[in-house]
């Protein structure tokens, strides 16, 4: 449990009734439960004197993200994006679809739920987050966090929830433009329709967790919801509402680039076929007038070049790799071949 007193010292505490009680109207308690454990989550609910349908959810192992209102207090669950990055996307390596697919599954199984009272503010989640311990690791000294309501903290920590997305937007925009440079420095690999279906597959992930939490975006900004509407966070959450609609946009807006990939990979293979069948056909004119006059000297007469003998064949035939050679030369100079 952490205190944080505006008049005081923030620090670590122990959950207890009576430390509950004692706080005043410059303080503020945050209870993180990083792990969900039935045992913890009990007493922490009965020290909150949570309702029974409060502590069931909160023991619900499925994510579902909700909004609940107790009136004295409300309660929301929210789902964090895949934790597992694409790296071996990114340095250029085949995707391990089974490794990948593993991680992704347990991430999306993960949730963090918040439960919002008078003072104090519970969250509780499956396994570490990084923006929660960033939130606590910008505190280099005393704050005055504590003069905020749980309300606003709620909203600051939703805050840094969705900024999770914008990064996990950027890490996967920067594999795009790896994928793009592969693209037009090797278009023939095989390997990199599969990379691009993979971090198609990831885009489509993140929008479908990203989107489900909607109704509690949008839940939290209505005004049925007393808690927040009689403090003074109301505005933080129709903020954050905007925020959620630009952090969809931003997933939009990756979704379209890795469909500029598979574009731009569909051209580069055309332009190499294009290259050579050109390359072909040139070739195949060379050939063919070079067994035209081949076909010439093989015709029933008999002129006196024809008895020329050796020294006629080697200078039909120098002359014929010359010519094609000639033609070859001028095909590089025109990029033709």
């Amino acid at each position: 449990m952490y205190l944080y007193d505006a008049e005081g010292h923030d620090r670590e505490v122990e959950l207890t009734e009576d430390r509950l009680q004692s706080i005043g109207d410059r303080s503020l308690v945050w209870i993180d439960i990083s792990a969900r454990t039935e045992e913890e989550i009990r007493r922490v609910a009965e020290v909150l004197s949570l309702e029974t349908s409060s502590l069931h959810d909160l023991l619900e192992p499925k994510p579902k993200p909700r909004l609940d209102n107790y009136g004295s207090y409300f309660q929301f669950s929210l789902v964090p994006p895949p934790s597992a990055a694409v790296r071996e996307l990114a340095d250029g390596s085949a995707p391990a679809e089974n490794g990948e697919n593993a991680k992704t599954q347990t991430s999306e199984q993960s949730r963090i739920d918040f439960v919002v009272g008078e003072r104090w503010l519970l969250t509780v989640h499956d396994e570490e987050l990084s923006y929660l311990q960033g939130f606590r690791g910008q505190d280099k000294a005393e704050t005055d966090i504590g003069a905020l309501s749980p309300q606003a903290l709620a909203a600051s920590l939703l805050d840094w929830h969705l900024e999770t997305y914008f990064e996990e937007v950027a890490r996967i925009e920067l594999i795009v433009d790896r994928l793009d440079q592969y693209i037009l420095a090797e278009p023939s690999s095989k390997s990199l329709l599969g990379r691009m279906a993979a971090v198609r597959r990831r885009i489509s992930r993140v929008r479908k967790i990203l989107v489900v939490q909607r109704p509690v975006f949008y839940g939290l900004s209505r005004p049925d919801v007393t808690k927040v509407a009689e403090s003074t966070a109301s505005n933080h959450y129709e903020l954050l509402m905007s925020r959620f609609e630009r952090a969809v946009d931003e997933v939009e807006r990756t979704r379209e680039l890795i469909l500029g990939s598979f574009d731009l990979f569909t051209s580069r293979i055309s332009q190499q076929t294009n290259d050579l069948v050109k390359a072909l056909t040139f070739f195949t004119v060379i050939i063919g007038c070079v067994a035209a006059v081949a076909g010439l000297f093989g015709m029933n007469f008999d002129p006196p070049f024809f008895r020329t003998g050796t020294a006629g064949f080697f200078a039909v035939t120098g002359g014929l790799l010359i010519v094609a050679l000639v033609g070859w030369a001028w095909a590089k100079h025109k990029h033709w071949v």
